[in-house]
């Protein structure tokens, strides 16, 4: 997973475009704190199906 700096943002144009550079979700750190995660949804949807990822057999095996 990627970082970030909240103080390296100069808005929310820059927090996007950030996350659009990674192929993996990119955390906001504000300060010692984790304060957001953010990515495209390419990379969600790839988070969420990809089983392999998880290093699960099946997706049913996974509840929230």
């Amino acid at each position: 997973m990627g970082s970030i700096e909240l103080r390296a943002l100069s808005g929310v144009e820059s927090l996007v475009a950030a996350a659009h550079e990674t192929d993996e979700p990119l955390i906001v750190f504000d300060g010692e704190d984790e304060c957001l995660v953010a990515m495209r949804p390419a990379v969600f949807e790839r988070i969420l199906y990809d089983s392999d990822l998880l290093n699960s057999t099946k997706r049913e095996t996974l509840h929230l």
